[in-house]
């Protein structure tokens, strides 16, 4: 039986130690400070070329720490944003709606598309926002 060829652009999985050393990343926000993350190391690999890359869970991870710095008033509001934010903040299409003024049907159209908040939403998600940040939010990694 021939030998399978190997996809020349599949990234190796790191080997380098038993347990992975975080990964220090730093992403800009669009405020223009710098924010310093570490990466769980165990959603970092390496790149055919040596390089560092990052695991789909990594990137769902920054992108839930970058939803947390950014105002919502303050950025072009798209569906994924809306949805990474509801996740982060740890709640439910029905408790993000309630904290917004809507039902949880709005809430799956603003993350479906459909829709797009109304200013009024949009400050009151502003506040719960603000509000989880003061409590402190805890972002699984």
């Amino acid at each position: 039986m021939a030998k399978k060829p190997t996809n020349p652009r599949r990234r190796k999985p790191r080997h380098d130690a038993a347990e992975p050393t975080d990964f220090p990343f730093a992403m800009k926000l669009p405020d223009g400070r710098t924010l310093l993350v570490e990466v769980p190391g165990r959603w970092v690999t390496t790149d055919r070329d040596g390089s560092p890359a990052l695991e789909p869970e990594a990137v769902e991870f920054l992108d839930r720490v970058q939803v947390s710095f950014q105002s919502v008033l303050r950025r072009t509001m798209t569906p994924a944003y809306l949805a990474t934010l509801r996740k982060t903040l740890g709640m439910t299409q029905k408790a993000f709606g309630e904290a917004a003024g809507v039902d949880s049907m709005t809430v799956s159209r603003w993350e479906r598309g459909e829709f797009k908040p109304s200013a009024a939403a949009l400050a009151a998600i502003e506040k719960v926002r603000q509000a989880a940040l003061r409590r402190g939010v805890a972002i699984p990694g």
